[in-house]
C-alpha cells in the first residue's frame, strides 16, 4: 500500500477530527507519518500511524487561542510557522517518498510541501468549508470583536514580502493570498459535517469537497476525565462548556450558575481553564469540573450551552441536542448562525450574557420541541453522511485517479 505524510494543525479541536480517519487508512495498509507536537504522540500512536514531532522556530500556544485571537497575529504565525516546517522537514518527507499528502486546513505548510514535492494533496476540514460567498455574505465576520479590522497597509506589504520571501526560498510556484493561508484547501477536501449543515453547500463542488459527517471515535480510556455518571438522575440535563480554547471565562460561568442555581435542571459544567477558586459556592445541582467526558455526557443531555466550536455542536447534533450557542471568536459565529437558521439552536451574543437572558433562552428552547426536532434532523443527516468509511472509500478512489494520471503524463 502507499505511504502518507500528515501534516497536522496540533490543537484537540483540528487533531480530534481526524484520528479515526487515520486509523482506518492504517487499518487497510497505508503507512502514515503524522507531524504534531509531541503532547499528542500518545493519541496518534494509538491509530497506528508513525509519530513525528513538529521543530517549530518559536514556541507553539498550548494554553487558549494565543496569536490566533488576530487576523494579522494569526497570518504571521502561520507565516513563521509554514517557514519551520519547510526548513525543518521537507527534506524528511521528502525521503519518505509519499504518494500524496494530507494536511489540515489550517496547515498551510502542508500545502507548501506538497506543491514543492509535486504531490497530491488532501485536506481535513474541521469546521465548515470557506469559501467568498460565505466569508463576505455571512453575518460572522461583522461580529468578530474589533481585533479583526483590516490590517494596516504597512503590515500587508511586509507579509506579501514574507510570501515572496518564503516562495523564492523553497520554490513555491505562486504567491498567496494571506486571507489563503487561513483556508488552505487541497485537491480533495474532507469537511466532518453534512451537506444539509453545510452553508451553501451547492457551492462546493463535489469533485473536490465532500462532506462526511463527523468521524467520531471512543476515547482512550487514559483521555476521559473521571466522571460521577452515577450521581446523574432523572432530572433534564444542561451542560455548560466553552471548549478547549475560549474557556478561561470566570464570568461566564459565575454567571451560569446564577442563572440555573436551585432550578429544575441537573447542570454539569466544564469550566476548562477557569481557576475553581474564581468561582463561588457552587450549588447543590450543578457538577463543575475543569473538563468531561464529552460524547458520553452528550448521550444524556437535554439541552447545551456551548461556544460553538464545529466539534461541539456537531457532536452534539450527532446525539440530537439543541443548542444555546454563545460565540466567542471566528468561524463560532458561522457555525451558531447556521445551527440558528436550520432551528436547533439560539445564539446569545456575548454582550447579552446575563443570568436573566440565560435562563429565558434555556427555558425557550426547552418549552418549544420544533428545537430538538430540528436537531434531530441534523443528527440524521450528520449520521447518514458516511463517516470515516466514506471519507477512506473517496481517498482511496482518488489515490487510484492520481496514480493513473501520473502514469499517463
Amino acid at each position: 500500500m502507499s505511504r502518507v505524510t500528515y501534516l497536522s494543525f496540533p490543537v484537540s479541536g483540528h487533531i480530534n477530527p481526524s484520528l479515526s480517519l487515520i486509523t482506518e487508512l492504517v487499518r487497510r495498509g497505508e503507512h502514515v507519518n503524522y507531524y504534531a507536537l509531541e503532547r499528542f504522540r500518545p493519541v496518534i500512536e494509538a491509530t497506528g500511524a508513525t509519530f513525528c514531532a513538529y521543530r517549530f522556530d518559536e514556541a507553539f500556544p498550548e494554553q487558549g487561542p494565543g496569536p490566533f485571537a488576530q487576523f494579522d497575529t494569526t497570518v504571521d504565525v502561520l507565516l513563521t510557522l509554514s517557514h519551520s516546517v519547510l526548513a525543518h522537514h521537507l527534506e524528511a518527507v521528502r525521503s519518505f517518498q509519499p504518494a500524496y499528502i494530507i494536511h489540515d486546513s489550517f496547515a498551510p505548510w502542508g500545502r507548501f510541501l506538497a506543491q514543492v514535492l509535486h504531490l497530491p494533496t488532501v485536506v481535513s476540514v474541521p469546521s465548515i468549508a470557506v469559501n467568498q460567498q460565505i466569508a463576505e455574505g455571512q453575518a460572522g465576520i461583522q461580529q468578530m470583536n474589533d481585533t479583526q479590522a483590516a490590517p494596516l497597509p504597512a503590515w500587508w506589504e511586509h507579509t506579501q514580502q514574507r510570501l515572496a520571501a518564503l516562495a523564492g526560498q523553497f520554490g513555491l510556484p505562486r504567491l498567496y493570498n494571506p486571507y489563503e493561508l487561513l483556508h488552505a484547501y487541497g485537491d480533495l477536501n474532507f469537511v466532518y459535517t453534512s451537506r444539509l449543515f453545510q452553508p451553501l453547500a451547492d457551492s462546493f463542488d463535489t469533485e473536490h469537497f465532500q462532506f462526511v459527517g463527523p468521524c467520531l471515535r471512543t476515547p482512550l480510556s487514559s483521555e476521559e476525565p473521571a466522571f460521577p455518571f452515577e450521581a446523574l438522575d432523572e432530572r433534564p440535563l444542561l451542560y455548560i462548556s466553552l471548549g478547549t480554547a475560549y474557556n478561561d471565562r470566570a464570568i461566564f460561568f459565575q454567571t451560569c450558575m446564577e442563572a440555573f442555581a436551585d432550578s429544575l435542571w441537573q447542570v454539569v459544567m466544564a469550566i476548562g481553564q477557569t481557576p475553581r477558586t474564581a468561582l463561588e459556592t457552587v450549588p447543590d445541582n450543578f457538577i463543575v469540573q475543569a473538563s468531561v467526558p464529552q460524547l458520553d455526557l452528550l448521550r444524556r443531555t437535554t439541552l447545551f450551552i456551548t461556544h460553538g466550536g464545529m466539534n461541539s455542536v456537531s457532536e452534539a447534533l450527532f446525539s440530537d441536542v439543541p443548542l444555546l450557542i454563545v460565540p466567542q471568536w471566528a468561524d463560532q459565529f458561522w457555525i451558531a448562525q447556521r445551527a440558528a437558521e436550520l432551528g436547533a439552536a439560539q445564539v446569545l451574543p456575548n454582550e447579552q450574557v446575563t443570568s436573566e437572558q440565560l435562563r429565558q433562552s434555556v427555558e425557550h428552547i426547552a418549552a418549544h420541541r420544533e428545537y430538538a426536532e430540528a436537531a434531530r434532523k441534523i443528527g440524521t443527516s450528520l449520521r447518514m453522511a458516511g463517516g470515516v468509511q466514506k471519507a477512506v472509500d473517496v481517498i482511496e478512489a482518488f489515490k487510484q485517479a492520481s496514480e493513473r494520471e501520473e502514469k499517463q503524463s
